[in-house]
């Protein structure tokens, strides 16, 4: 990188435990960055990473240590960037102002948290003045705040079944708990939505859209807003396989999605990385939200297997470098997160028994034959760092093991005749 000696400036990437941090960590690393990777949890995958030049158990996010114990990192250690993640922008919310700079994000505290909020991003988007165009690719949705009125079962009705409500976790009234449910039917709906109304400032009720998990994700300048590059993803499976995280996905362009959702994130004046979620109807070609992330997302491996280097090119853009040509996604590659992700998509194909027997036994056939395809990558089997895959199989085998077993074990039985004559207290 011309000028600029990489080396030299400490990054520090929080919650080392999660795929996507994996992915960011593995990213600087790689660059030449010194990478400091931080989880509450001593197992942390992205702790023993061969890209990680420091690797630290920090306190957790709910324990009153945690921000004098961040303090004293960042300055014994000439921490020059934070890589946030949603739980540690949560986290930090009280002490935003005191270290945004570190960050590639909004300066502004309002407009930072608002774009971690469902509700703030629905109530933006469905009252600006382009919200004719874009309404038809939101998906139907009630936004019910504290004190108002609920909606009927018929208004819920109409949204269509199923029915998902979501919370922020910043309007918890107790505590840090977000809140995502799937419900069947329109009287289940409203049932659970006035009980979560005891917890929650304001709720989020969406209806169903058909589709495929899709998305379009974007770096942005930190000072502009600009785009710096942008990728595309196709969930092809995700976990359990009714829907959830895109387990095994392909590199993707849809050209329509890709400027919708640049003109959402614009539309809530976002800066830094976000990934705009969507169901795609492959048969009408047309698309809705499902969410906005601003933050690093789960299947990042496949941006970095298939060109696009976010992380890396997101720290040059932030250290000054402004001359970084946008690198063209090489579309058609396929990345699964192998294990647990795509096995337990499998697990709950065989377990759900409304699925046929042939398309269960052509499951395991594509999940065994999909470790024979030499085209496919995995997201933990990184050149450079092939050893977490092989930990993350063996703990992922010894859990399973374990839990075999215990469903196995005989129950101890009574240890004499007294103790089974004893009557019942």
């Amino acid at each position: 990188m011309p000028g600029i000696d990489r080396s030299k400036f400490h990054i520090l990437v929080p919650e080392a435990h999660a795929l996507g941090a994996i992915a960011v960590i593995r990213s600087l690393g790689h660059a030449g960055y010194r990478v400091h990777a931080c989880s509450s949890d001593p197992k942390a995958l992205g702790l023993k990473s061969n890209f990680t030049d420091r690797a630290m158990v920090c306190p957790d996010y709910g324990d009153t240590a945690f921000i004098s114990w961040l303090r004293a990192y960042i300055r014994d250690h000439e921490i020059s960037a934070i890589v946030p993640s949603e739980g540690f922008m949560h986290a930090i919310h009280d002490h935003f102002d005191e270290l945004r700079h570190l960050m590639a994000v909004p300066q502004d505290h309002d407009i930072a948290y608002s774009a971690f909020s469902k509700i703030d991003v629905t109530r933006t988007l469905t009252s600006s003045p382009e919200s004719k165009v874009w309404q038809r690719h939101l998906p139907p949705s009630l936004v019910v705040a504290w004190g108002e009125a609920v909606p009927s079962i018929d208004d819920i009705r109409e949204l269509g079944a199923p029915f998902f409500l979501k919370g922020d976790a910043r309007d918890h009234k107790y505590g840090q708990d977000s809140l995502i449910l799937r419900l069947e039917t329109a009287e289940a709906a409203h049932t659970a939505l006035v009980e979560a109304l005891q917890s929650y400032d304001a709720l989020l009720l969406q209806g169903w859209v058909g589709g495929v998990k899709a998305a379009a994700a974007f770096c942005l300048d930190h000072e502009n807003g600009k785009p710096v590059c942008v990728s595309g993803v196709l969930g092809l499976r995700t976990t359990p396989h009714q829907g959830g995280m895109m387990t095994s996905r392909e590199s993707w362009r849809h050209e329509k999605m890709r400027s919708v959702a640049e003109a959402w994130l614009k539309r809530i004046s976002w800066r830094g990385v976000a990934m705009v979620e969507c169901k795609w109807d492959p048969d009408t070609d047309e698309f809705w939200l499902i969410e906005i992330n601003a933050r690093y997302w789960g299947y990042l491996h496949l941006d970095l297997f298939s060109g696009v280097d976010m992380p890396r090119i997101q720290m040059d853009r932030f250290f000054g470098v402004t001359d970084e040509n946008a690198p063209r996604q090489k579309l058609g590659v396929r990345c699964r997160h192998t294990l647990p992700g795509d096995a337990s998509f499998l697990i709950s194909l065989l377990k759900d028994p409304a699925v046929g027997r042939r398309e269960k036994v052509w499951g395991v056939v594509r999940f065994i034959a999909d470790f024979a395809d030499p085209r496919l990558h995995s997201d933990l089997l990184f050149p450079g760092d092939r050893r977490l895959y092989w930990l993350q199989a063996s703990q992922y085998l010894a859990d399973t093991a374990g839990r075999i077993w215990r469903r196995l074990r005989p129950s101890p039985g009574p240890s004499s005749p007294s103790e089974i004559l004893k009557p019942a207290e």
